[in-house]
């Protein structure tokens, strides 16, 4: 697998060696007796995209969460373009341009694309410019070759695929630096996750950072160009996509190769007989001899 280059300060820089969009060093967060993040490195650039992947359990929700400034962290540090930045609250975190698209999309069913796309961020609130949304709406929806039949539609009518456009065209508004992509493609079918990584390729081939947290290895492997593995709240590996199986990420996510199943299974190799040779009876295992106390 390809190993990224490593700096003296530790930071690990990709093929193209720019600095990163977002870093992460050494994030915590605990929840009372229970660490869900201990010591969380991550980098992200722009025109990039990180999938963050791992069992349930692994902290990825607590990381988005952190991301998305709802949960600030009890330790570490967060840089934006290299500067030192608090994550206190959702409100900061939109303020420094990252944008969080959650799992459930928080969409109005009930209202229409246009609608929900400006939710909280009308233009001229006390007296509607709804000329002037529809257009800005067409233009985002368009940045992102989306296919919707209308705009006046409720979003209830929209396939699974259609909703996570609206949500993501909606965090546009804002000219974010970084998306984070919250299982995007969970519960779509097949046309419609296509639908949606597509989204995901344009918005990196537009220069944003993207960060995707997804347990689905196929849509990491068709979209990611860096794979970070947490596993039980730590990191367990970065990868180049193009230079690492399932096998390795599959062994990173799990820690299958390193377990007392594997370690059991590499003590009876290293304890087998040699070829030829006799094999033992275990006196535990005899049937036919009689055992006296």
């Amino acid at each position: 697998m390809t190993v990224l280059e490593t700096r003296a300060d530790g930071d690990r820089r990709g093929p193209g060696g720019a600095e990163p969009v977002l870093r992460l060093r050494g994030i915590s967060k605990s929840f009372g007796a229970v660490a869900a993040l201990g010591g969380v490195d991550l980098d992200v650039r722009a025109g990039e995209v990180v999938a963050v992947v791992g069992d349930n359990g692994a902290g990825k929700s607590t990381l988005v969460k952190v991301l998305s400034g709802v949960h600030p962290p009890d330790a570490g540090t967060i840089e934006r373009d290299g500067r030192q930045v608090q994550l206190g609250s959702p409100a900061d975190a939109r303020r420094l341009g990252i944008a969080t698209v959650f799992q459930d999309l928080a969409l109005c069913e009930n209202l229409d694309v246009t609608a929900n796309l400006f939710l909280g961020q009308e233009l001229r609130p006390w007296a509607l410019d709804d000329v002037g949304m529809e257009v800005r709406s067409w233009t985002l929806l368009r940045e992102l070759s989306a296919r919707l039949p209308t705009l006046g539609v409720p979003v209830s009518s929209l396939s699974g695929g259609q909703r996570q456009t609206v949500a993501i065209a909606r965090t546009l508004l804002g000219d974010p630096r970084v998306i984070v992509l919250d299982e995007p493609t969970a519960a779509l079918g097949v046309a419609q996750t296509a639908e949606v990584l597509n989204l995901v390729e344009r918005l990196r081939d537009n220069g944003l950072a993207v960060i995707v947290i997804s347990h689905n290895m196929e849509d990491v492997r068709a979209v990611a160009d860096r794979i970070c593995v947490l596993r039980l709240g730590r990191n367990n590996g970065d990868f180049a996509v193009d230079d690492v199986t399932n096998e390795q990420l599959v062994a990173a996510i799990t820690g299958a190769d390193d377990n007392a199943v594997s370690r059991r299974a590499e003590r009876r190799a290293g304890a087998a007989p040699a070829a030829g040779a006799e094999p033992t009876t275990s006196p535990s295992t005899t049937t036919d001899q009689e055992v006296t106390p």
